[in-house]
């Protein structure tokens, strides 16, 4: 009886809304907006970060770069250089809204410093219209990589590539891989009395079964498939790492490639925080009959908004 009570009540509730409105007025108060730092350091090229205010939810101004404020790099707690606006290169964001397409010019902070590995990095903003802001990111060390081994023999429509890493015990380490290619091939067309040739180049779908990656539905035999993976070494903190993954070389073949490498980054944690919060706030974010859930982006920047990250990424080569 409490079931069908509650049913009925709840289907009762749902058909009111369609004839019923009610208006509730909400006082909100004034946004006080704050200094907006993003930046992602990378040791394959040199600093920089971009500077923006926030808006409120229910205002309509449109965010903007901020280009006059002091942004100062730290290494190691030592106080390294002083970025500079750069208002020769800008770039753009477009965005809509009922009056059409708009675009935002966007500038960056820039050095000439590339940051190194096992280095923390801080960055201070100041400006006398906000309260100063700053952030920290750790670089990673390097990944040391063992043993490749390219098997081309084994399937017929598949090639797949062994290796190993060591990785580094006594904390949480944060892994993404990539597998890319570059393959170029020719033959002569008899009926065309020419030489056909055929190129393909980007990323390449990757299949692995292995525990570390996350899992989904098992399709094909395999529990993971996609063109990069992120992981962490919970299941082999301060071991060796053996990776086994397939590629389909549907498209190209191995042997017609001048160029096949892997991607292998490390992530310090505020960076895995970030990406996974991400990825959640756009899988759970979407608004339904109730609602969506509301999950909060990562920031590590004090007093402020926004990320700043790092990655250690190593080029692998393993051209036929």
């Amino acid at each position: 009886m409490k079931r069908t009570l509650i049913l009925f009540l709840v289907t009762s509730l749902l058909y009111s809304c369609e004839y019923m409105e009610t208006v509730i007025d909400v006082e909100i108060p004034p946004h006080e907006p704050v200094l907006v730092l993003n930046g992602i350091l990378d040791t394959d090229t040199t600093i920089s970060v971009l500077l923006s205010h926030s808006v409120g939810a229910f205002e309509q101004n449109i965010p903007s770069c901020i280009i006059d404020a002091q942004v100062l790099l730290f290494e190691n707690n030592q106080f390294i250089d002083t970025l500079s606006i750069d208002l020769v290169n800008t770039d753009s964001v477009n965005f809509y809204d009922d009056k059409g397409s708009h675009q935002i010019p966007i500038n960056y902070y820039k050095s000439s410093i590339i940051p190194t590995s096992g280095n923390i990095y801080k960055i201070v903003v100041n400006h006398p219209n906000y309260n100063s802001i700053q952030a920290s990111t750790y670089i990673p060390l390097d990944i040391s990589v063992n043993d490749i081994l390219v098997d081309t023999t084994t399937f017929t429509d598949k090639i797949r590539v062994n290796f190993s890493f060591n990785d580094q015990g006594g904390q949480r380490n944060y892994y993404r891989m990539k597998l890319f290619a570059n393959c170029m091939k020719s033959w002569f067309d008899e009926y065309y009395n020419d030489t056909i040739e055929y190129a393909w180049s980007g990323y390449v779908e990757m299949m692995s079964n292995d525990p570390s990656f996350p899992a989904g539905i098992p399709f094909d035999g395999y529990t993971f498939i996609g063109n990069e993976v992120i992981f962490t070494d919970a299941l082999f903190n301060g071991q060796e790492k053996q990776i086994s993954i397939d590629v389909v070389s549907e498209g190209y073949r191995y042997d017609d490639c001048d160029t096949i490498g892997i991607k292998l980054s490390t992530f310090s944690d505020d960076t895995y925080d970030y990406y996974n919060s991400l990825g959640d706030h756009i899988d759970k974010g979407d608004l339904g009959l109730f609602g969506g859930e509301t999950v909060p982006v990562f920031s590590n920047v004090e007093n402020g908004l926004g990320v700043l990250i790092s990655v250690n990424a190593q080029l692998i080569l393993i051209t036929p």
